[in-house]
C-alpha cells in the first residue's frame, strides 16, 4: 500500500507568536546595545537569581524568560516557537495560548528559585535567562495533543512526538538530580523540566475543570424539577380546595389533609431560596 509522507519546516506564524518572537528579538538587542553605550547590564535587574529574589526583585519570575544569553540561544528558543507554537495557538486560539506560555514561563521560574534556594552548589548572584521553560512547556502541550505527530530528531531521527517529549523529559529530569550534587553548568535543566511540571498541571487543571454547558444543564435540570413540583402541587391544591367548596373543610381524610400540606410548601417555595 502506499503511503503519502508529507514534510513540513516550520510552523505558522500566528498572532501572539510573532509578537512573543519579536519582543524576545527587541530585548535582546537592548541586552547588547545597552550595557555598549551605559554600562549597564539588564541581566541583573530582570534575570531571575536568588539574590534578586531575596532583595524583592519579584518581578524576575516573569521578565527573565524575555532576555537571552547568546545569540544561539535566542535562535534556539525561536526556532522552537516557531515549529511548534504556532500551531497551538491555532488549536486553543490566542487568549488561551499566551496565558498557557506566560504561567509555564513563570511557573519555571518558581522551579529555578527553588533550585537556587535548596542547592548547596548554587552561586547567589548565578543569573538565569531565557524562554526555554515556556518552550518545553509548549512542547509538552503539542505532545499531548498531537502524541503521534512526526518530528525529525536532529534533522535525522523520525520519532513521535510522545517519544520526543518523554526522551528529553527524561534528559531533564536527570539533568537536574545531577545538578543537585556536582556544579551546575550553564543549562538551566530545572528550568527545562519545571516548564513541564506546570504545563502538566495547567492542562490537567484545565481538562478536569467542569465545563459552563455542564454546570448550566444542571442549573436547568433543577429549575425544571423545580417547576414540575409546583405544577403537580397546583393541581392538588385546586383539586383539594374543589371538595372543601363542595362538601366542608371536615371532609378531606388525613391522607388529602398531608396531600394539601406537601402541595402547599411546594407550590410557595422559601421566599429566600434562590435560583439562578
Amino acid at each position: 500500500m502506499k503511503q503519502n509522507v508529507s514534510f513540513r519546516f516550520g510552523g505558522p506564524l500566528t498572532k501572539a507568536l510573532k509578537i512573543i518572537i519579536i519582543a524576545n528579538i527587541a530585548i535582546y538587542l537592548i541586552q547588547i546595545l545597552l550595557p555598549f553605550f551605559s554600562g549597564f547590564n539588564i541581566d541583573y535587574i530582570f534575570g531571575i537569581s536568588k539574590t534578586g529574589i531575596e532583595l524583592g526583585f519579584y518581578w524576575q519570575f516573569f521578565t527573565y524568560s524575555f532576555l537571552h544569553g547568546s545569540p544561539l540561544h535566542l535562535l534556539l528558543n525561536m526556532f522552537a516557537l516557531w515549529i511548534f507554537a504556532g500551531e497551538l495557538e491555532n488549536f486553543w486560539g490566542t487568549k488561551r495560548f499566551v496565558t498557557y506560555y506566560l504561567l509555564t514561563s513563570t511557573g519555571a521560574g518558581f522551579f529555578i528559585h527553588l533550585m537556587n534556594y535548596f542547592s548547596p552548589y548554587m552561586d547567589p548572584n548565578t543569573v538565569t535567562i531565557g524562554a526555554s521553560g515556556a518552550v518545553f512547556g509548549i512542547l509538552l502541550a503539542f505532545g499531548m495533543i498531537w502524541p503521534n505527530r512526526e518530528v525529525l530528531l536532529y534533522f535525522i531521527i523520525p520519532i513521535k512526538m510522545k517519544y520526543f517529549v518523554l526522551i528529553f523529559g527524561l534528559i531533564e529530569f536527570f539533568g537536574t538530580i545531577q545538578s543537585f550534587s556536582i556544579t551546575a553548568g550553564n543549562i538551566s535543566h530545572i528550568g527545562h523540566l519545571g516548564g513541564i511540571i506546570t504545563g502538566i498541571a495547567i492542562i490537567a487543571a484545565y481538562r478536569f475543570r467542569l465545563p459552563k454547558n455542564f454546570i448550566n444543564k444542571r442549573k436547568s435540570k433543577q429549575k425544571l424539577k423545580i417547576i414540575t413540583s409546583q405544577n403537580k402541587a397546583k393541581d392538588t391544591i385546586d383539586r383539594l380546595l374543589d371538595k372543601i367548596a363542595r362538601e366542608g373543610m371536615s371532609s378531606l381524610t388525613s391522607d388529602e389533609r398531608k396531600e394539601l400540606e406537601w402541595a402547599r410548601k411546594n407550590y410557595y417555595p422559601d421566599p429566600n431560596e434562590k435560583f439562578h
